[in-house]
């Protein structure tokens, strides 16, 4: 929608707005902590994220501890198979994905993160589909 929304998406989360969640899929089998800005969350029209329809949360590669259910991930890509998309393979939850434009950062389902009430964010709108 807007250039300058990806822009901030794509900038380093300021220190003083990160905090540590702990997140999991449905089943429970995956968990994972990450250092987050919880109050800066997007939701993308591309392909994949129109399907699942989730809001996003941003992190660093270094900032996502899978602490549990590592072996229960499965990865999903397609077209450019840059992008990473991990999903439980049990119950099928997408949790997160590695980024294509930013492939040192993470894009987390806030949805899976404990204390995290998706109704009360306010995303912003990214334009993946012409990305």
């Amino acid at each position: 929608m807007v250039n300058g929304l990806f822009a901030n998406w794509m900038l380093n989360l300021s220190e003083e707005d990160v905090g540590t969640y702990v997140g999991s899929c449905h089943c429970g089998l995956v968990k994972f902590r990450l250092k987050t800005d919880i109050g800066y969350s997007v939701r993308c029209d591309c392909s994949i994220c129109k399907k699942r329809g989730t809001i996003m949360v941003r992190c660093d590669v270094n900032d996502l501890d899978i602490f549990e259910g590592k072996e229960h991930l499965s990865r999903y890509q397609f077209n450019t198979e840059i992008a990473e998309h991990y999903f439980c393979s049990r119950c099928g939850i997408y949790t997160f994905h590695k980024m294509r434009k930013l492939p040192d950062k993470f894009g987390v389902n806030a949805g899976c993160l404990e204390g995290v009430d998706v109704f009360t964010l306010k995303p912003i709108f990214i334009e993946g589909s012409k990305r």
